[in-house]
C-alpha cells in the first residue's frame, strides 16, 4: 500500500476554494514562517546590539556617579591640600640652613644660662644625610638640678629651629646631676621636597613635682597661698627684715591710747612693732596684734613668677 503524493501546486491552486478553517490555518502557517525568518535574519542582530548598548549605558552611568561624587568633594579636597601645603611650609621653616651651627650653639648656651645649668661639653658630630633632610647630631653634657635640667630639655623643643632629643642619661655628680644626651638639629637636603615631623611638645611645670634624685624629706614643699599683688621691690628694707621670722618670739604687748604694739624679741633685743610694720625676709607685714599672738602676711614668688600670700602667726611666749 503506497501513500498518495502531496501535490503543493494543486493545494495552492485550489486554496481559494478551501473552506474558511483551512484558509485560516494556511494564513497562520505563512505568518509563522515569515516571523521566524524575519526574527532570525533581522531582529536577532539588532537585539544583540541593543543589549550591548544597554550594558555600556550601565557602565557609563556608574562612571558618571563616581565622578559626580569626586567633583562634589573637590572643594573639601582642595582645602585639605592647601592646609597640608601650609603645614609643610611651616615645618620647612624650622629646618636650619647651611652654616647654622654657630647660631644653634648660641641658643644652647643661652638656654643653659637661663635655666642655671653648667655646660661641660658640646661635641658637634658628623652630619647624617637622609633622603629628604640632613641630621646634625650634637652630644651635650651639662650639670644642674633635676628640674633645671628638665626645663632645659623642654626649652630645646620650643626653639624656632627644629631640635629633637635622644639617648638621655642622668647620673648623680655630688650635689648636682649630670646630663648626657644626644640632640639632633635638621636642615633641608639639596634635593628638597620633604620635611621631618617634629616631636610632640610636652608641658613641664615643676612647681608641683619633686626631684626624684633627692630624698623627699629634704626637699622643700612647693609654695602655696592665695594670689596677691607683687611687693614694692624698690622699697628700702628695714633691719628687722634681715632676720628670719623664726628668730623672733612674742614677749608681750604695749598699748598707747587706742594703738597697740607687739613686743618681739630677737638676739637679746626687744623690738616694738605696730600694725603695718615689716618683719622677716619674705616681705612679712604685721596685720593684727592680739594679747596672745601676732598675725603676719608673707609674700612668696611661685615657679611662674606670680606672688602668693601666706598667713603666719607668732604666739606669745608665756615663759618670757
Amino acid at each position: 500500500m503506497s501513500l498518495p503524493r502531496l501535490d503543493f501546486y494543486s493545494l495552492s491552486h485550489n486554496a481559494a476554494k478551501w473552506p474558511l478553517p483551512g484558509k485560516a490555518l494556511l494564513g497562520c502557517a505563512l505568518a509563522g514562517f515569515v516571523w521566524g525568518v524575519g526574527n532570525g535574519l533581522l531582529l536577532n542582530p539588532s537585539r544583540e546590539r541593543l543589549q550591548a548598548l544597554e550594558a555600556q549605558e550601565a557602565v557609563l552611568q556608574q562612571q558618571f556617579m563616581e565622578k559626580t561624587g569626586l567633583s562634589a568633594g573637590l572643594e573639601a579636597r582642595t582645602s585639605q591640600f592647601e592646609l597640608a601645603q601650609a603645614k609643610a611650609a611651616q615645618l620647612s621653616l624650622q629646618l636650619s640652613g647651611e652654616g647654622q651651627i654657630p647660631g644653634l650653639l648660641e641658643d644652647l648656651a643661652r638656654l643653659a644660662i637661663a635655666n642655671g645649668l653648667v655646660v661641660q661639653s658640646i661635641t658637634v658630630m658628623d652630619e647624617l644625610p637622609q633622603p629628604f633632610y640632613v641630621e646634625q647630631p650634637l652630644q651635650i653634657g651639662a650639670s644642674g638640678t633635676f628640674h633645671d635640667l628638665a626645663a632645659f630639655v623642654k626649652a630645646l623643643g620650643e626653639l624656632s629651629r627644629m631640635v629633637t632629643v635622644h639617648d638621655v642619661a642622668l647620673r648623680s655628680d655630688g650635689a648636682v646631676l649630670r646630663l648626657e644626651m644626644l640632640a639632633k638639629a635638621y636642615r633641608g637636603a639639596s634635593q628638597g621636597g620633604g620635611v621631618v615631623e617634629p616631636a610632640p611638645r610636652i608641658a613641664y611645670a615643676p612647681s608641683s613635682l619633686r626631684d626624684p634624685f633627692r630624698p623627699p624629706e629634704i626637699q622643700a614643699e612647693p609654695v602655696s597661698g592665695r594670689p596677691a599683688p607683687a611687693p614694692d621691690l624698690t622699697r628700702q628694707r628695714s633691719a628687722l627684715e634681715g632676720l628670719a621670722v623664726d628668730q623672733f618670739e612674742m614677749v608681750g604687748t604695749l598699748s598707747r591710747g587706742v594703738q597697740r604694739f607687739a613686743l618681739l624679741r630677737a638676739v637679746s633685743t626687744v623690738h616694738r612693732l605696730a600694725v603695718g610694720d615689716y618683719l622677716g625676709p619674705n616681705h612679712g607685714r604685721v596685720t593684727a596684734i592680739h594679747d596672745g599672738h601676732v598675725e603676719l602676711a608673707e609674700l612668696f614668688p611661685d615657679e611662674q613668677g606670680a606672688w602668693l600670700e601666706r598667713s603666719r602667726t607668732l604666739v606669745l611666749n608665756v615663759n618670757s
